[in-house]
């Protein structure tokens, strides 16, 4: 009466388990990384428009929508569109596919303060949230248009 597993068992059970656990741990940190990266794109997009806003003395509006980030001159209609600093009119991010992002649309005046569409100082800090495997929020503070 023989009780238990034999080497042979033990070894294919392991190499079933670590083939599994390749597949998911891929998957997983797939996901994670595409969300982390719209992030930090982002956050770099409204960053970089806050410096075009101070630099050139005029408004950049911020129009984020499901499916993609413009920097433009004007709230809505065609985009009057900002370059981005590799030369693409206007600066566009596009959001991934399993990612999901905040609509909104604010914008930076003459001296890098938030404001709404309709041109109103914010009153409470700005945040945009992506999500996607985690949330990850892009913050914008109200009395100084740093964003974080």
């Amino acid at each position: 009466m023989n009780r238990g597993f034999t080497l042979i068992e033990l070894v294919v059970i392991i190499v079933i388990i670590g083939v599994i656990s390749v597949f998911v741990a891929a998957r997983i940190s797939d996901n994670t990384a595409r969300t982390r990266a719209f992030h930090d794109e982002l956050l770099s997009q409204v960053q970089f428009a806050r410096k075009v806003a101070v630099a050139q003395r005029r408004p950049v509006f911020v129009r984020i929508d499901a499916v993609e980030s413009l920097l433009c001159y004007n709230a809505a209609g065609a985009c009057s569109g900002i370059a981005s600093p590799g030369g693409q009119v206007p600066f566009r991010v596009a959001v991934p596919a399993g990612v999901a992002v905040d609509v909104a649309t604010f914008q930076f005046d003459a001296l890098g303060r938030p404001r709404n569409a309709a041109n109103v100082l914010l009153p409470a800090q700005l945040v945009v949230n992506v999500t996607g495997d985690g949330t990850y929020p892009v913050t914008v503070e109200h009395e100084t248009g740093y964003a974080r």
